[in-house]
């Protein structure tokens, strides 16, 4: 049988302690946090207040880690309104004891509350915070570095508008819970302690168990950061691009980021999107190599993808073109003892690499289904060059580079160079080079050559 993720003690503490509070602010609670009602199951317990969360108790397999993370969510919120009316002269019925007594019995399932969030502190606990991956891809530090940048920032993450209509543009504050009892939904907290009152901290919609900005699914996450730069939003489009700039740092240790995807008023207007499928990466060497070496291949690969992080893209185009012409110059030099001069014909210079690595077209042994790669290579570079020249900033540039355009030259480049290093080192390995490993041998940290 799976074990429970939430111990019994935990529930029944947690349940004694709603007892103080009124049955409309105990069903509030656990709907916010996505917590079904029983209204048919009939409990052995007394009292209407404890019924009431036996009955949600009811729809929770807390074996579970999406059901167990239900319930945390609902703890949290009302925790973080306990300690609220716990210090209020008013609410003389809440003691700092009764809380205490619940903190307690979280630290036993591994968890710990601090500064209005419920976190794990075990392995075991931590499953309650997995997200399916096809939800969750942006992780807890990026989210953490996001979040903590805004608030120790100049900028307001609502902009222009009050924190009640911008979050309107993005939930239905009126359907959501309040966790107020003098007010029916979510809207009338934020009208009572962002507009009314303002005794909320300004980032208190980082630490919302309502909004959760901290593991809710990604498009969620993207799509809040995308409202605070819309245009309806933010007026400047210079604090806008700076606040694109600062996300994008961030998101792209996870391969995504915040793009144009229309416009508005001659704005642009924002949306996330995933860079993983768009971005080749190459493994960590595992043997020491020279100086045409995987090293040199992926700092130069890496220098492509900060580019392209940076949303350089006439700079990501420029060195992916080096990254392939250095890979080319180098391995001519290493098998033959010279360097051609192709005056930046690159497929040129691709054509007679290739045949010094004993795989052109030309070579009769070869599978034809090899020759049809070989060609295709052949015409990766071959666009490489016309498509640097016109896109890059090397040249007098004839049109701006599409984020996609830099994506696939940028990969193109890397795929090719790859290749070509790691047929060299095959073929050096294999003595397959011939009298020409002989002739590379004397070039100061020559070695070898990858081939088929």
């Amino acid at each position: 049988m799976t074990e429970d993720l939430i111990s019994k003690k935990t529930r029944t503490v947690f349940r004694d302690f709603l007892v103080n509070w009124n049955l409309r602010e105990i069903a509030s609670a656990f709907e916010a946090a996505g917590v079904q009602c029983d209204q048919n199951y009939n409990s052995a317990v007394q009292g209407q207040r404890r019924s009431l969360v036996e009955q949600h108790y009811r729809t929770l397999d807390f074996s579970k880690p999406d059901h167990a993370r239900r319930f945390v969510a609902a703890v949290e919120s009302v925790l973080v309104e306990a300690e609220r009316r716990s210090k209020s002269a008013v609410e003389k019925s809440i003691q700092q004891d009764d809380i205490d007594r619940v903190l307690t019995c979280l630290v036993g399932d591994g968890l710990r509350y601090e500064k209005g969030k419920i976190r794990p502190t075990t392995k075991a606990a931590r499953r309650i915070f997995e997200m399916p991956e096809a939800l969750r891809t942006i992780s807890e530090v990026t989210r953490r570095n996001i979040m903590d940048e805004i608030s120790m920032s100049v900028w307001s993450w609502s902009g222009r508008l009050d924190d009640y209509d911008f979050l309107s543009r993005l939930y239905d504050l009126k359907s959501l819970p309040s966790t107020d009892g003098r007010f029916k939904s979510f809207g009338g907290d934020i009208s009572q302690h962002r507009i009314s009152n303002r005794d909320w901290p300004d980032d208190w919609v980082f630490t919302d168990s309502r909004v959760d900005l901290l593991h809710a699914p990604d498009d969620e996450f993207l799509r809040f950061l995308c409202e605070m730069v819309h245009p309806a939003v933010r007026p400047s489009q210079d604090e806008a691009d700076r606040l694109v700039s600062m996300f994008n740092g961030h998101l792209a240790a996870d391969h995504w980021e915040v793009a144009p995807s229309g416009q508005l008023s001659g704005r642009p207007v924002f949306s996330g999107r995933r860079q993983a499928a768009a971005q080749v990466h190459l493994e960590a060497a595992t043997k020491p190599v020279d100086v045409l070496s995987d090293d040199y291949v992926r700092e130069l690969a890496q220098k492509c993808d900060r580019r392209l992080a940076a949303r350089d893209f006439d700079g990501a185009i420029t060195t992916g073109r080096t990254l392939l012409e250095a890979i080319l110059v180098a391995l001519e030099k290493r098998i033959t003892g010279a360097q051609g001069d192709y005056k930046g014909d690159l497929p040129k210079q691709f054509k007679k690499v290739a045949k010094l690595l004993r795989m052109d077209d030309e070579r009769p042994d070869l599978d034809d289904r090899f020759k049809d790669v070989v060609r295709g290579l052949v015409m990766v570079v071959g666009g490489l060059a016309p498509l640097r020249n016109k896109m890059s900033d090397g040249h007098a540039r004839e049109r701006k580079p599409a984020p996609h355009h830099a994506h696939v030259v940028v990969n193109a480049a890397k795929t090719v160079a790859a290749f070509l290093v790691e047929s060299y080192d095959f073929q050096r390995e294999k003595g397959l080079l011939g009298s020409d490993t002989k002739a590379a041998s004397s070039i100061p940290g020559g070695s070898g050559v990858a081939g088929p």
